[in-house]
């Protein structure tokens, strides 16, 4: 009696989240270390957005957080292209849809992190009073694209962990609470006192972006497992 060992080749769910899966686990980690990195700045009492902006703007961990943060949202943002454009997402529609919506919003979010990063360069002009165009630009674009952004990527943890796309429950958590928690920061700072302490949620949604990539690359292991007939 004969006996065949077949092993199968891995499937094109394992062989195309791996990428994507990579630079979430990347992209999450440069974020988190560039977050943990951001200065605190002055609070005082009655002083304008500029005004808090600039005490951040003149520390020199403002160059290598922002920095660190620019590139995690590059890597970020690549990686939830790629997904959304390989098989991880495909088999439930909502999924594919969320992960879309939270791909553009991450590139916009990436874009925003250039003058973002390059705003401290004005802070002799913020403190003589002169035009601050990239301060300017970078106020208003976070308004909008933080919320965004943050709001997107809490809907991809709920809508990742019901269809078990992409993490899971556990890890949707720190997502969730953090993205909210950002993109709530990121809509009303210009507006309410004392919100900028909600910035501090981007820690927990670079914890999600790295523990969805670690699922999704445990995920592409696992998914084409040996087939033996004998």
């Amino acid at each position: 009696m004969s006996s065949v060992r077949e092993i199968e080749t891995p499937s094109p769910v394992g062989r195309d989240v791996r990428g994507p899966a990579c630079g979430l686990l990347v992209g999450g980690a440069l974020f988190f270390v560039g977050g943990s990195m951001h200065p605190s700045g002055e609070d005082v009492p009655g002083a304008g957005v500029k005004e808090a902006l600039r005490s951040m703007f003149v520390d020199p961990a403002w160059d290598r957080s922002h920095g660190l943060m620019l590139l995690g949202m590059v890597v970020i943002a690549a990686a939830l292209v790629a997904l959304v454009r390989s098989s991880a997402l495909s088999p439930d529609p909502r999924a594919q849809k969320v992960g879309v919506i939270a791909a553009v919003c991450a590139v916009l979010g990436a874009v925003d992190a250039v003058p973002h990063l390059f705003a401290a360069s004005e802070a002799d002009a913020i403190a003589a009073g002169d035009s601050t165009p990239l301060t300017n630009v970078h106020v208003v674009l976070q308004t909008v694209i933080v919320p965004a952004f943050g709001f997107s990527m809490a809907g991809l943890a709920v809508i990742g962990a019901q269809t078990r796309t992409l993490g899971n429950w556990v890890t949707a958590v720190p997502g969730v609470v953090g993205g909210v928690a950002y993109g709530i920061a990121g809509a009303t700072v210009l507006f309410i006192d004392g919100v900028a302490v909600l910035f501090a949620g981007a820690a927990g949604l670079a914890v999600w972006v790295f523990a969805a990539g670690v699922g999704l690359l445990v995920r592409s292991r696992t998914a084409h497992p040996a087939a033996r007939a004998s």
